[in-house]
């Protein structure tokens, strides 16, 4: 089990730079367009002060936190859902995603090309929408023909839901809405079966330059006041400048930064946004002398906790111990935790909450 965001926008948007600081990884960010063609791969570690906080009371030999893989996916352009520039390549690695990373060139650089020669972010943004509204299209039409056919030749069954479903897609659709940001009523997983691009949930990074990080700029604010509108986080990062900063030791980095006014860094600011965008939780298995970390879907139960583990120890299940993390510390650990009574006893069909540290018994 793991979860996934994808990286896309224009061509020399600044995405693979955004890739490269958040994964610690060194893909190619030349200045060109399609440069990444296969998307590159990276595991993201998220923060998680928590961690620190239990190993000073259980002293473990290992520590593993949780992480979310990133796919790098190359730029597209207008047409892109009819193939120009590799559009039909691009889409179809942003379907396999649970959420999108939308990078928005802010900054002004004569040495590095606009694909449309302006920086204009709300109009990049929406070009990239437009394609992805567009791509979407045409696939609840093919979609909605062959039902249509079905229907003809006397197939129901719950084709009439699935049609009226489809319509009120199609509908938000042509008035160029992205179906997350409607109120339709869907199936996160059939629309991701379907392979809808429009209902993955979504961010803005805004590439911004260094002068921008303290004075902000015309076309950040114009961003801003569009994400505003729409109820979508954009959140400011100047890639280049948090990328040297990147190969600091950690102390010179908390300084580098603070320097120009960056007291949380926007790599820090992203990975948890993702986090919360995919509605997930962090649950600790504090056992022997390892410390771990695990990612779940909120609303998810210990049984499906207990296979993220390990198989095993999900078909043996017996019981496991629960404790909410601040009485965890509070108590100094599960013998001080159970001794306060701060311990619940839970079976399988318990929904984790976030930040519980759990001890699964199994046979």
């Amino acid at each position: 089990m793991g979860f996934n965001c994808g990286i896309v926008g224009l061509p020399n948007a600044g995405k693979s730079t955004i890739f490269n600081l958040v994964t610690k990884a060194n893909a190619p960010a030349e200045n060109y367009p399609f440069c990444t063609i296969d998307p590159n791969i990276g595991i993201v570690i998220v923060p998680d002060d928590n961690l620190n906080k239990i190993a000073e009371i259980i002293k473990p030999e290992k520590i593993t936190p949780t992480t979310l893989k990133l796919f790098d996916i190359a730029g597209l352009v207008k047409g892109a859902y009819k193939g120009e520039g590799l559009g039909n390549q691009f889409l179809g690695q942003i379907r396999g995603v649970d959420a999108i990373i939308h990078v928005v060139r802010c900054f002004q650089d004569p040495d590095i090309a606009h694909v449309y020669n302006e920086i204009n972010p709300v109009v990049d943004i929406e070009v990239i929408l437009t394609e992805l509204v567009m791509a979407d299209l045409d696939i609840v039409s093919r979609r909605m023909d062959s039902i249509q056919k079905g229907l003809r030749v006397g197939k129901k069954d719950t084709a009439k839901t699935e049609l009226e479903l489809l319509e009120n897609i199609h509908h938000a659709l042509s008035n160029g809405q992205c179906i997350i940001d409607t109120d339709i009523n869907y199936d996160p997983n059939l629309m991701k079966a379907w392979g809808i691009l429009t209902a993955k949930p979504y961010i803005i990074v805004a590439n911004i330059s260094e002068n921008d990080i303290e004075q902000g700029s015309s076309e950040l604010q114009a961003l801003q006041r569009w994400g505003q509108e729409k109820g979508i986080a954009v959140i400011p990062i100047c890639a280049k400048f948090e990328l040297e900063a990147s190969e600091l030791e950690a102390d010179d980095r908390r300084e580098f930064l603070e320097s120009v006014g960056i007291l949380t860094s926007g790599t820090e600011t992203l990975i948890s946004t993702c986090y919360d965008l995919l509605d997930l939780l962090t649950f600790y298995t504090p056992v022997g002398k390892v410390l771990t970390a695990w990612t779940l879907k909120k609303g998810e139960t210990m049984h499906e906790a207990a296979g993220l583990i390990h198989t095993d120890i999900q078909k043996g299940f017996i019981k496991a111990d629960v404790i909410p993390l601040a009485d965890f510390l509070k108590h100094g650990g599960l013998s001080g935790a159970r001794e306060a009574g701060a311990v619940l006893t839970e079976g399988k069909e318990f929904v984790l909450r976030d930040l519980d540290v759990v001890v699964i018994h199994f046979r």
